[in-house]
């Protein structure tokens, strides 16, 4: 494809003659991927409150597209790799982990295609289906990865009612928990399940917590800019409610 040749030129022209990014390092770089990743959270979390917001997610793809072409260029300049290798690799693990679209394996639903391809990457490397969780990941993005795995082994709740059954338990147990450090482990628990449920919703928990809190922060800002003696912070906080619903 022209455009993307057109664009791994630019940044092999950028890499020989821009100060800044001449300097640039695997290490360098890694804050701004992780702050691209999650600019394309805020992204995906603006568009379930308006669909039109399509400009942003396709300038926020397009910075994180920006991390991994320079991360390529500097493996290609200690000729460990290039960003055609990346596609290649790419490309034969999607082939390796998809037989039942290039081979003559027969699945019928999403959840057979997620079972068949941790049962393949069981087989490439790891003794567990858990062994591949990077253990630095945000807390909430490893415990969602942990739970869809865990589902691939039936440890899993029926439906979404029984989910949030396991959930309102959970609330349970921290009431009549005993001192603080068993309401904070009660605490862990909750969250816990509060993320199983988002996977039982098909809701991404990142995105879902990114939007309420996205939410709070404009109701906070009415509160603060209408502060006055005179009004309660109850009020001001239910006018900001209903302003956001105009």
């Amino acid at each position: 494809m022209k455009e993307f040749d057109d664009l791994v030129n630019i940044i092999s022209r950028l890499r020989n003659e821009c100060p800044w990014d001449k300097q640039q390092t695997h290490e360098s770089l890694a804050k701004h991927l992780i702050e691209e990743a999650y600019e394309l959270l805020d992204a995906l979390a603006a568009m379930q409150t308006n669909p039109e917001n399509q400009d942003k997610l396709n300038e926020e793809l397009g910075d994180l597209l920006l991390q991994i072409l320079l991360h390529s260029k500097i493996a290609e300049e200690n000729n460990y790799f290039s960003i055609a290798g990346v596609v290649t690799n790419l490309q034969d693990k999607l082939i390796k982990r998809h037989p039942h679209v290039f081979g003559d394996v027969k699945l019928e639903s999403a959840e057979d295609v997620e079972k068949q391809w941790e049962d393949i990457k069981k087989q490439e490397s790891v003794d567990s289906i858990f062994d591949d969780i990077d253990q630095k990941l945000p807390s909430i993005t490893k415990a969602f990865k942990t739970q869809r795995k865990a589902k691939k082994l039936d440890l899993t709740y029926k439906n979404y009612e029984d989910a949030l059954q396991d959930l309102l338990s959970e609330v349970e147990e921290l009431k009549i928990a005993k001192n603080d450090e068993d309401r904070k482990s009660e605490i862990g628990d909750i969250l816990f399940s509060v993320i199983n449920i988002c996977r039982y919703l098909e809701a991404d928990p990142e995105i879902q917590l990114n939007r309420s809190t996205k939410k709070f922060i404009e109701r906070a800002k009415y509160v603060e800019k209408n502060a006055d003696s005179n009004i309660d912070v109850e009020t001001l906080w239910k006018e900001a409610k209903k302003s956001q619903l105009k």
